[in-house]
């Protein structure tokens, strides 16, 4: 049977009705018998010989069968969720619970979902593997079937309070507050600005705009982690039926799929709707007059027919704010602009014209070449060297001190054994060389994905510098966008543009590249 080593883990003992009555006749006879002591020998010979590293160990030292009247079972079970540890060692899986079934189903759940598994001295039952459900699933229906009963009845509770009028997000929507009856009333410092952004809307002001203007006039927006409005808060203000007075529940639904819920919309004739619920901040004819509007000026992002305009497109990015940089075609000018379009880079960000920019990643793209080449030069006069022989001396080096730390690790097992450690000092000076031993192998890691970024370097710089050449000579010579937008991509994975309000030159500003190398 396969048995995994060197892993992190918890050990968790505990005594039965069986260990305990074996104590009491040890005592009557003079006997000495500590059932703890023995499994914690037990376990630990199981931790050298498999090279596990102890993040803690649990002692249960009161009895009962639930889980609830054991602490450190529970105090166990919120560290196995959090996914600190890769396995639990305990001397029998029953040591973990022999209560009903809603004990196995938290059981399950705990190990299951967080992936821990399960190690006694001769078996491991891994989560992931088809023996689990036959572990735990027939101990585990019960508490299976009792949660969906729960879940059913709580939406049931939902679906109930929804007809009811109340509202039972969790929070009230923007522009409402929520009385101790779950009832929306309007709050007086909110609800003008959706009547606002509803009547905007009617009157042909587009999503941007809206926002915009509720930036200027300092109002804060609904989500408190933003500083600025934007688009799609606006839209779903507009497309939401609780400002016509109404309470709707159902319209998604969230389906478990591969171990994670998914957002699926559902049909309009499932939703549970309750009309005149609450007092409404906007009217239907404005509510339907705003949605109109909003439909009308909503354009695909991409249309079959439609030719790319921009050669920077995807490609240049804000320095400021990370935003995809936007192309502004301008009637009245022959030249279009390059220009953030995030509010908060306004006043912070200036754009420029795109031939100005266009012809600096250019150049910036030739520099790099002959930068490169001066130092290609040089190295061939000094005779070329490579880093890649420094980094695997540095590397022979740390998989020579993690060697070295193993050693000590398994010396602490010989110190514990004859008893010149505690079993607290022990852990303790574990703990502190599994944390020495874990930085030096993410060094030695780190070292050699640096070897292996050189290696691939040294190959691909002298395929690079060529296609670079290859790419600026035939951008010049061709007047297709598209082509001009391929060939751009095929050597750069972005560049970042940078203009201060203060900057008034036209070709005042900064651009980055990121090659592809």
């Amino acid at each position: 049977m396969y048995r995994p080593t060197n892993l992190d883990v918890f050990i968790y003992l505990r005594k039965s009705r069986k260990d305990i009555e074996e104590e009491k006749k040890a005592a009557e006879t003079g006997a000495s018998y500590d059932t703890l002591q023995r499994h914690r020998d037990t376990l630990l010979a199981v931790v050298r010989k498999e090279e596990h590293n102890i993040i803690d160990i649990f002692e249960e030292v009161v009895s009962g069968e639930s889980i609830a009247e054991r602490p450190e079972i529970q105090k166990l079970l919120r560290e196995v969720e959090s996914g600190v540890a890769d396995a639990v060692l305990v001397m029998d899986i029953d040591r973990l619970g022999r209560g009903d079934m809603l004990d196995q189903g938290i059981l399950d759940r705990a190990f299951r979902y967080s992936g821990t598994k399960i190690i006694t001295p001769t078996e491991v039952y891994d989560p992931e593997s088809e023996t689990w459900e036959l572990v735990f699933g027939i101990k585990s229906l019960v508490a299976r079937e009792e949660l969906k009963t729960i879940t059913k009845r709580m939406q049931r509770g939902r679906r109930a309070s929804a007809a009811e009028g109340k509202s039972i997000s969790k929070k009230p929507p923007y522009g409402y507050l929520r009385d101790e009856n779950l009832k929306l009333y309007p709050d007086k410092e909110t609800a003008w600005v959706v009547v606002k952004i509803f009547e905007m809307m009617r009157d042909g002001h587009g999503r941007q705009a809206i926002a915009a203007e509720l930036d200027k006039l300092g109002v804060k927006p609904p989500d408190e982690k933003r500083e600025f409005w934007s688009p799609s808060s606006i839209t779903a203000i507009v497309k939401n039926e609780v400002y016509m007075g109404h309470i709707i529940w159902g319209k998604v639904k969230y389906v478990k799929q591969n171990g994670k819920y998914k957002r699926k919309k559902m049909p309009s004739e499932r939703w549970h709707v309750k009309e005149n619920a609450h007092e409404p901040l906007v009217s239907k004819e404005l509510w339907e007059a705003a949605n109109k509007a909003h439909t009308a000026r909503w354009r695909p992002s991409t249309v079959e027919s439609k030719v790319l305009s921009n050669p920077l497109a995807g490609l240049l990015k804000c320095e400021v704010c990370g935003y995809t940089m936007w192309y502004q075609p301008r009637k009245d000018r022959p030249n279009a602009l390059i220009r953030c379009a995030n509010p908060k880079c306004k006043g912070v960000q200036k754009g420029a014209l795109l031939p100005l920019v266009e012809e600096r990643i250019l150049q910036s793209l030739a520099e790099f070449v002959d930068q490169f080449e001066v130092q290609e030069q040089m190295l061939e006069k000094r005779e070329k060297q490579s880093v890649i022989p420094l980094r695997q001396k540095a590397l022979e080096k740390k998989e020579k001190e993690l060697r070295e730390l193993n050693v000590q690790k398994n010396n602490l097992h010989d110190f514990l054994e004859r008893g010149i450690y505690t079993i607290e000092v022990f852990l303790e000076r574990q703990q502190n060389i599994v944390a020495r031993i874990k930085q030096t192998q993410e060094e030695i890691e780190q070292l050699k994905q640096e070897i292996e970024k050189e290696r691939l370097k040294e190959k691909n710089i002298n395929e690079y510098v060529p296609a670079v050449k290859k790419v600026l000579e035939a951008y010049r010579k061709t007047d297709d966008i598209e082509k001009k937008n391929r060939l751009l991509k095929s050597v750069l994975e972005k560049a970042t543009y940078l203009r201060k309000p203060e900057w008034t030159k036209k070709d005042q500003f900064i651009i980055q590249i990121y090659p592809k190398i």
